[in-house]
């Protein structure tokens, strides 16, 4: 047993204090792999963009540009008007607030749950409040 305490204490590993570190993530973790979600008649239909991360991107822009060519020949299409962005996005207590640079009770309801699916799907915090133009859309959900 004096051997085994003699080689473990002699490996030349000092001791040391705690070494300080980044404060551990709170909340639910950004997806930024999500799909985009797409105008498919009266309802929207999500796409996949696991080819590209949506972190860091405007999303809003991403959903007024329209989808690919390829998702276009399917029948997808948006609903988001270009002037809808930029946006900002904060995080608050009941989800995200979302400012558009366009009034938001101009928005058919395709287009707010485009938005709302796709916020929802990258970060799934409970609701999307949607204000712009003097209006505000609160408590969203995707449908």
């Amino acid at each position: 047993m004096a051997l085994v305490v003699l080689v473990v204490s002699a490996c030349g590993i000092r001791p040391t204090d705690p070494i300080p570190g980044l404060q551990a993530p709170n909340g639910p973790i950004e997806n930024t792999t999500p799909s985009l979600y797409w105008a498919a008649g009266s309802s929207v239909v999500p796409i996949s963009r696991s080819q590209e991360s949506l972190s860091g991107y405007d999303v809003i822009a991403l959903l007024a540009q329209g989808p690919a060519t390829g998702e276009q020949a399917r029948g997808l299409a948006t609903e988001v008007p270009l002037d809808a962005a930029p946006a900002t996005i904060s995080r608050v207590a009941s989800g995200l607030d979302v400012t558009l640079s366009s009034d938001v009770s101009q928005l058919s309801p395709v287009a707010v749950q485009q938005i709302v699916c796709t916020l929802l799907g990258i970060q799934p915090v409970g609701t999307v409040n949607l204000r712009g133009g003097g209006h505000s859309l609160e408590y969203l959900k995707c449908a």
